[in-house]
Parts: structure tokens; sequence; C-alpha cells
């Protein structure tokens, strides 16, 4: 599992050298990667099962909010530093759970609403930074970060609803598909190269940041709960920071660190409630 998050920590350092437009980059990413995911989905849950994917509406949805999320976190990365935009990034489980009490009438408990509190709060402190004159951190790309954590919550809200028809790695693989889709006019709209490096990086990002990252979390799940799983998945914005740091020294501020931790505890303790409402 952590590996796994490692993996997913530093896709934004190889979105940073592809240097490609963001649709562009998710768009060869699942291209790259759904190959090995209909594999992993074939060992998982075999062939009749992948191939039946009604009903479709959520699975439909939970791809378009998938390839939008990624659109606009990558972006976000271009335009911003990597700490604010994977620190908002992961504000997205609060928007989850927030569309689950709101549309699905999910109880309100005392343990989601602080934990919503206390992201709301780590937000604020990761944006902050911003108003000041001297810092480099935009309006514009603190927006466009919010938009890429509102489509990571309702691709969560969407693929929550899925799961009551479908085997998650079924979903995974149904929304790689449908990224592929989604961004293919994409290519033909955008200008853009593509050197042997930059072909190198982005297969790079399709075996080894989708189909092996997706191979070690459920891998995972065989021998950690998910409620373990949530808390290490939290580390992922902070190998992001790290790495950002030592390759192109980007130095989050300590205001970012104090707001990317409350944002995380918010997330795992939000995480930790669904996990024990499925036990109970």
């Amino acid at each position: 599992m952590t590996a796994a998050t490692l993996i997913w920590g530093s896709i934004p350092i190889f979105a940073i050298l592809c240097s490609l437009p963001s649709p562009i980059f998710v768009f060869f990413r699942v291209l790259f990667g759904l190959p090995f995911v209909v594999v992993l989905s074939l060992k998982y849950i075999g062939k009749q099962n992948l191939l039946n994917p009604k009903p479709f509406l959520w699975i439909f949805l939970s791809g378009v909010a998938l390839s939008l999320n990624w659109i606009f976190f990558f972006f976000a990365i271009q335009i911003t530093d990597v700490a604010t935009a994977v620190i908002l990034y992961y504000f997205g489980p609060v928007f989850t759970i927030i569309l689950a009490v709101v549309f699905l009438k999910e109880p309100l408990t005392k343990r989601v609403a602080i934990s919503t509190i206390v992201a709301f709060f780590g937000a604020i402190l990761t944006i902050a930074p911003s108003f000041e004159k001297s810092s480099n951190i935009t309006l514009y790309g603190i927006l466009i970060s919010l938009l890429a954590s509102l489509f990571y919550g309702l691709l969560g809200f969407f693929s929550k609803l899925a799961t009551k028809h479908h085997k998650p790695i079924k979903i995974t693989t149904y929304q790689l598909a449908i990224s592929i889709v989604f961004t293919l006019p994409f290519v033909f709209f955008l200008k853009f190269t593509l050197d042997t490096t930059t072909i190198l990086l982005l297969i790079v990002t399709g075996i080894i940041h989708t189909a092996l990252a997706l191979f070690l979390w459920y891998d995972s799940l065989n021998f950690i709960t998910v409620s373990e799983a949530s808390v290490l998945s939290y580390l992922d914005p902070f190998f992001a920071i790290a790495l950002s740091f030592i390759i192109f020294g980007q130095k989050p501020l300590l205001l970012q660190i104090i707001g990317g931790i409350f944002i995380a505890i918010g997330g795992i303790m939000v995480s930790m409630q669904n996990t024990k409402r499925k036990l109970s």
C-alpha cells in the first residue's frame, strides 16, 4: 500500500516532465494503462462479469468525473506549485461525504461534521498564502485545484453508487475506458509534440502509475483493512510534495504543510467513518 501511494505521489513529477496539455497527458496515461488493468480485472472478476456493465449510468458518470478530475489536477500542477495542487486535491473525499449526506440522506454524524470542519480549516490554511503579494500561488491555480478536488469528490460519489452493483476493479476498468473516449477529441484539437523521452514517460505513467499501482492497491487489501489503506493513502500528497522539493526545488510553505495535515486528518476520519458503517 505504501508502495502504491509512493507511485501515485510521483505522478505530478511525470506530468511536469512531459509538458503536455493536461487532457493529452490523461489520454495517453489511460491508453497505455488500460490493457494491463483489463488483465488485472480479468484475474479478479473474470471475463463474463467484466463484460456485463449494467446498470451503466453510475459507471459512466464516474468515468466522466475521473476524466475531469485528472484533467483539472494535471492542469493545476502546470499553473501552480505541486504542494497547493495536491493538498487541495485531497479535499475531494470531503466533497464526497457532503454529496452523500445531501443526496443519499446518509446521517450527518458528529465524526463526519468534525472531519468536514477540520478539512475546511486545512483548506483555508492552504489557500491563505495566496493573499500575500510575495506569494507565487495564484487564485487561478487555487480555483483549478479546487475544481479538480470537486470532481475527485464526484468521482467518489458516483463510484460509491456504482459499487452497489459492481466490483471496484470492474468500475475502474470501465472508468479508464470512458476516459479514453472522453479525452480522445482533445488529441485532434490541441497542439502537442511527442518525442522519444515523452513517449517513454507516458508509457511509465500508464504501466507503473496506473496498472501496477492499482494492482498493489487491490493486492494490499488482502493483508490490511480498508481503514488502514485509507490512512496510508494520505501519504500520497506528502510523497508528491517531498519529490517536487527534491527534483524541482518547490519548497512548501509552513501553512501549506499544516493545512495538508488538517485535510489529511479530516479525510482519514471520513474514511474510517465509512469503513465503520460498512462493518456494522
